[in-house]
Formats: C-alpha cells, structure tokens, sequence
C-alpha cells in the first residue's frame, strides 16, 4: 500500500513529465522536489515547493500552472484540501480515512512493514569498521560502524543476502610495535623499568592485557628471545582485543557474520592468483615512481619496483605492487583480499572507508573493475571525521598517545538510541560535531528524544485501550 507521500511524488512526476512533454515547461531537477510534513495545521498535514519549481520553468504563458496543477492534486482519492499559499507552497489536507487505513495497514504489516524483495537474493558483501585491532573501537570508528550497519539492514530488509565483514590487518608494522608494546608492559609486571618508544602504545589497556599473559604463563617469557616470543605477543593481542571489539560494537546491536585476518590473505595463494590476472591483462611492469609530492626528505631515490597500471583504467597514476625489497605491498594484499571476497560469489561489494582513504579508491576501483569487468562491482562509501565535544570543548584523541574516548565510554553517557541515531542523522561525506550535552538533553531540540516520547506515548495509549477492552486493530 502507497502512502500520501510516495503517492504525491508520484503524481508532481507525472505531471512534470506531461507538461514536458506538451511543451508548457522546461526539464528541470526532481531531486529538486520536496515535501514535508506541515509544523502548523493552517499549513495541512504536508506541504510542497513544486509549484516554486515549476514556475520558473514554464515556456508557454498561456499555461495556467497554479490552477492545472490543483485541479489535478483534487481529483486524488485521498486528498480532502489543498490550496497554494501565497509565499507559493502547496498546503495539502489529506483524508483522514486514507491516514485510518494507512495505520491499520501498517499495524497488519508489522514487522513486515517497509519490506521488499528488490534484491532479488542478490549478495552482497559490506565491510566495515576494519579499524587497525591496536585497541578498543574508538569514537573515531563510530560513525562508519553504524553506518555499515544501517546499510545492511536496508539490503537485507529490501530481498538482498547480506554478510557483514570486518577485515583485520594483523599483519604489518603497526602490529609489531602493539606486540612489543604488550611485552613491556609484561614486563613491567615482573618489575622491570621500561620505557615506550615514541611511536609505542602507552594505552592503559594493554596493561590489563599483559596481566592475562602474566597470569597464564608467569614468568615463561623474561628470558625467551625468539620469534615464537614475538609472535606470541602480537597474537594475543589481536586475539583479545578483536574480542573486546566484538563486545564494543554488540552494544550498539552491531555484529559480524565474518572475520578476515590480514595474515591469511598473506600466507595464501590468492596473491599469486591476482598476479597471474593482473599479469595476462598485461597490467604488471617493473617501473620506478615519481617521488611523492611534499616529500621533502633528502633521502628518497628513484629504484625499480613492480608497479599496477591503474592509470590505465580509473587513476591518475600508477601504483607499487612490490616494495624495493620484493615483498608485496599493503595495497597487493588488500587488492588480494578483495579478489577473495569475489572468489566468494559476491553479486557485489560494499566498502565503508574513512575519509583519509580517499586518494586510495581509484586504485581499489582499478583493481576490481580488473576482476569482474564491472565499473562499480565495488561501491566505497567515505566518512568524515567525528568531533567529539564536551561543555563547549572539542576532546582531543590519539590512540598511539593513549588518549581516546572509547565507544564503551560513550554509550554509558549517552545510550544506544542516541548514538546510532545521531552517527547516520547528516551526510557521511561531511564532519560532524558530537556534542555530549546536547545528544542527552531531553526537550524538543533533541530528535532522539521526540522519538522516545513518541514511543511512550503510543505505548501508553495501547496499554490504556488494553485497559478499556479496546482492541485498537479493530477500531474504525
């Protein structure tokens, strides 16, 4: 069943196209048309700038648009009222039989209601969040968690088959220095003096980490120089605080169907695999790069390496393959990673990045339309940064400085509803302030709060008919 909404939409289309079509108007925008619902009752229940729209694109003058217009939103079924004010809005009054039935169709529906089978089945793959597991999810991961998830719940309530990913660098150098971060803090326990280098991780949870390892093996790793120590270290680490992210995000009802683990990807084939494709597309050539712009250092020189052809296809340059000392490079093994997910029979691929990865999409976007021969076979959604505020402060945050505002810590002040509500309430390609005064005030300012209120009320209302012998699903 339409609603009013979609059924005035529908109708401000048709005429458009009609008077397009007998040249009384120009084409214009229609994501330029609008309707709201009305604050005030002299204004109806909704209201419209399409009259505003359309009369600046009129090419015939003998056309009447204001009364053309309204004789044709009358003679719809389901409106009682509807006039142009004089600031040229279009006042709608719609007929409260039409909203009765809107009700019991949406009390029918219920968790059915909004439901569709668009997807058709269709697979889709979301990643999301992904953040480095150097520590606890911050307020920094946020946003792109409950976007992520809001996405998947719109592809699996509209027939899509959807898998929720988090991919887990756990391979590279930042995981190193987390390993070796948690062995001082080891030892720290024994009683030795250590001090964190610069770009160490003074955060107070790895001590809590360290106390497990000291608690598990004692004092089995003070004298054990080796690489199984090294290891050893990172992989508890990973472990655990991919355990404590889990826990993290299950707060806000977000949780993952799959883990990736970078290491994985690593230690398979799957890269040769990519080689090869790359390689027979004739993709592959050892090269040297331009030196970066802004790199102002003394020490850079041009040497060969094995560099993508992605200018070829959707970047403005090409890209290393291999590092100088033939490993491959971080974007070989993402690159990999994604040839995995489509290995995997994925109808498409959804990725929710931070804005500062921006410059890295065209080469990703190469790579995949490499693979499937399909443009946007991969779609990446970007983040902006969230400003965290306090009494009229921004709250700085580092995580390599061991100062951040964890989402646990959040969510103790401000809840579940607030949180997810305000992450996805303006567009991801934009900043946003998250202000903890104002996300928990309880008065009309508060859109959470209205939705709450709204909630209790309807609440009580059923609750009190219940109380009457009243069986709303009834009444008429």
């Amino acid at each position: 069943m339409n609603n009013h909404i979609d059924l005035l939409f529908n109708y401000f289309n048709e005429f458009a196209d009609d008077s397009i079509k007998s040249n009384y108007l120009d084409s214009f925008n229609r994501k330029s048309i609008s309707i709201d619902f009305s604050s005030k009752s002299r204004q109806g229940d909704v209201s419209s700038n399409f009259y505003l729209v359309a009369i600046k694109k009129i090419l015939d003058k003998q056309f009447n648009l204001k009364e053309e217009l309204l004789k044709g939103i009358h003679n719809l079924s389901f409106i009682d009222k509807c006039e142009i004010s004089k600031n040229g809005f279009i006042n709608i009054n719609i007929k409260k039989k039409f909203l009765i039935d809107q009700v019991e169709y949406l009390l029918n529906q219920q968790n059915q209601f909004g439901k569709s089978n668009l997807g058709n089945g269709k697979k889709v793959n979301v990643e999301f969040v992904s953040a480095n597991p150097t520590g606890p999810v911050t307020i920094a991961h946020m946003r792109g968690a409950v976007l992520g998830d809001v996405i998947s719940s719109l592809l699996s309530n509209t027939g899509h088959e959807v898998t929720r990913e988090y991919y887990v660098n756990n391979a590279g150098s930042q995981i190193d220095i987390l390993g070796k971060s948690l062995f001082k803090r080891y030892l720290e326990l024994h009683g030795e003096k250590t001090e964190l280098s610069s770009n160490e991780y003074p955060g107070e949870y790895l001590i809590d980490i360290a106390k497990l390892i000291e608690k598990k093996d004692e004092d089995k790793w003070l004298h054990h120089d080796s690489s199984q120590k090294e290891n050893y270290f990172k992989d508890f680490a990973v472990k655990y605080l991919i355990e404590f992210i889990e826990q993290d995000l299950m707060l806000l009802n977000i949780k993952f169907d799959k883990f990736s683990f970078e290491t994985d990807i690593v230690s398979s084939n799957i890269i040769s695999d990519l080689f090869k494709i790359l390689d027979k597309k004739n993709l592959l050539y050892n090269g040297v790069l331009e030196k970066p712009k802004g790199d102002d250092s003394h020490d850079w020189e041009p040497r060969e390496q094995l560099l993508f052809k992605s200018s070829e296809i959707l970047d403005d340059q090409d890209r290393a393959f291999k590092k100088f000392n033939g490993e491959w490079t971080y974007f070989a093994n993402d690159a990999a990673y994604h040839l995995d997910k489509y290995n995997r029979k994925f109808d498409q691929l959804i990725n929710i990045w931070g804005a500062d990865h921006v410059g890295y999409i065209p080469r990703m976007k190469s790579v995949l339309k490499t693979i499937s021969g399909e443009d946007d076979y991969l779609e990446i959604v970007t983040c902006q940064i969230v400003r965290l505020i306090k009494n009229n402060e921004i709250l700085k945050m580092s995580k390599r400085e061991g100062n951040f505002i964890t989402l646990q810590e959040v969510y103790n002040q401000v809840g579940k509803d607030s949180l997810r509500y305000f992450m996805v309430s303006t567009k991801s390609e934009t900043s946003m302030d998250f202000d903890l005064n104002k996300v928990i005030e309880k008065n009309k300012d508060n859109p959470v709060f209205y939705c709450q209120y709204a909630y209790a009320r309807a609440s009580s209302v059923i609750n009190k008919a219940d109380d009457l012998g009243i069986n709303i699903k009834s009444f008429n």
